[in-house]
């Protein structure tokens, strides 16, 4: 009803440094994939690429992927391989060069359906530096504009600025650190996570295009994604009769994600130097 990932649009989430954007990204990304067979390029600048892909290893077989693999081989590689399918995890430094990475491997025929850079805030933009931040940064947001309405879609998560970060309670898309988003984005959100708190608020703030599915979400009523490293569940904050608990689980029996040959590893063939080279 409130968050769609679209093809073609430009998407950006604003929250506070440690109150769970990576996370309940990771969480979006999950649900799409599982859902609709969305293939991502991901770039997280601040966490290790075998961190993130635990956490999702984690949510889709839920429970533990140690405790999976030791139990469960057969399953535990066939998570593995599932979300090296949909999660492609790249390593730059700039923006332009993770454009770069998804557009080429588009062009080699992989079917990305976005880019996702968390946090755009630490990566170098790879266009232009010419002293002046704003300018550079009005120039980022427009490349990454037209690439997502050229190429794939673009997802970012952002911090606010100083001032934001120290307030209490939730921040806006609109104290972003810099703001040179904004106005580009056709979607626009905030997270926001209570100290200690395990539910995080999903706050709707802008959608450019509802005609084809979105909508804000009213202040006082936010999604609640509660999570934990092993399960994920969704309502509303002032209607939780509206819910969805163990929405991960449910959508991997539904969709029967690892109903999929694995590979058996074939035995390397043996020869005799006279079968290899000849006689003499």
């Amino acid at each position: 009803n409130h968050f769609v990932s679209k093809k073609n649009e430009f998407y950006i989430v604003t929250g506070k440094k440690g109150q769970g954007k990576t996370t309940i990204y990771q969480i979006l990304q999950l649900l799409f994939s599982i859902s609709n067979n969305l293939i991502w390029v991901v770039a997280f600048q601040e966490n290790s690429n075998w961190s993130m892909k635990l956490n999702l290893m984690n949510l889709i077989l839920g429970g533990f992927a140690r405790d999976v693999k030791q139990r469960d081989l057969v399953l535990y590689n066939k998570a593995s391989k599932w979300i090296d399918k949909h999660f492609i995890f790249i390593e730059v430094e700039s923006i332009k060069t993770a454009t770069e990475v998804a557009e080429g491997l588009i062009n080699d025929g992989v079917d990305v359906h976005g880019l996702l850079l968390d946090p755009i805030n630490s990566f170098k933009n790879g266009w232009q530096d010419t002293g002046n931040g704003y300018a550079d940064g009005v120039a980022t947001s427009l490349k990454l504009l037209n690439f997502a309405k050229k190429v794939c879609s673009v997802h970012i998560t952002q911090h606010p600025n100083m001032s934001g970060q120290r307030q209490e309670g939730p921040v806006s898309s609109y104290q972003a650190e810099g703001g040179w988003f904004l106005n580009k984005a056709h979607n626009t959100c905030a997270i926001h996570r209570e100290s200690g708190s395990s539910q995080n608020e999903l706050m709707v703030e802008h959608v450019r295009n509802k005609h084809t599915g979105g909508d804000q979400t009213e202040r006082e009523n936010p999604v609640i994604i509660e999570w934990s490293p092993t399960q994920i569940n969704i309502f509303m904050k002032s209607t939780p009769n509206i819910s969805e608990n163990n929405v991960i689980k449910e959508l991997v029996d539904k969709y029967n994600i690892f109903d999929l040959e694995i590979e058996e590893s074939k035995p390397i063939p043996t020869a005799s130097l006279n079968d290899a080279f000849g006689d003499g």
